[in-house]
Formats: C-alpha cells, sequence, structure tokens
C-alpha cells in the first residue's frame, strides 16, 4: 500500500514538472499534466507485466525487490522524457518568427 501511495505522489510530480514545462513554452498545461502522470503510471504497469509474464504472476521475495525496481524506473524513464522533450521545445521555440519579419522578407 505504501508503494502505491509514493507511486500516485511521484506521478502527480511528474505531472507537475510537465505542466511546468507547457507553462514555459506555452502548451496546453492539462495535456501535458496528463502525458506526464500516465507515462510514469504506465512504465510501472509495464515493468509489473512484464515481470509477471516472466515469473508466471507467482509472488516470491523478488517480488518486493521488483515492486520497488519498478517504482524507480516509473521516476526515472519520465525524467529523461521529460529532458528529450525539453530540448525539442527549446529548439522549436528558437526558430518561430517574430511578427515584426513577417513582412521583412
Amino acid at each position: 500500500m505504501i508503494n502505491f501511495v509514493f507511486q500516485i505522489i511521484a506521478s502527480i510530480f511528474i505531472g507537475v514538472c510537465y505542466t511546468y514545462l507547457a507553462k514555459r513554452y506555452q502548451k496546453n498545461q492539462v495535456i501535458y499534466f496528463f502525458i506526464g502522470f500516465i507515462i510514469s503510471i504506465v512504465i510501472r504497469l509495464i515493468y509489473l507485466l512484464v515481470y509477471g509474464f516472466f515469473k508466471d504472476f507467482k509472488i516470491t521475495q523478488e517480488y518486493n525487490y521488483n515492486k520497488n525496481l519498478s517504482v524507480l524506473l516509473s521516476i526515472i524513464i519520465p525524467y529523461i522524457l521529460f529532458m528529450i522533450l525539453r530540448k525539442r521545445l527549446a529548439n522549436n521555440n528558437g526558430n518561430d518568427t517574430d511578427i515584426n519579419d513577417i513582412g521583412k522578407e
């Protein structure tokens, strides 16, 4: 139960980080929040499902270790995606033309 609560809190935090990114680059904040939140939850579910397929969904002592590892991965991978998205938005934001430059060409 503690892992689940920690996962929800971490997912909300990741969603807020993605919202900050949307606010900085004038994007839709709600969509970016849900992108970060859902990526975090889905990564954990995918990891645990893959682990379950390999272990035939039997609970062993390794399950607690892998449950904690899934929480860690669900924080690290969205952070990496956040960094990639931030660089991509920064590059695209610099390519926008100013409204005063439109008629000069």
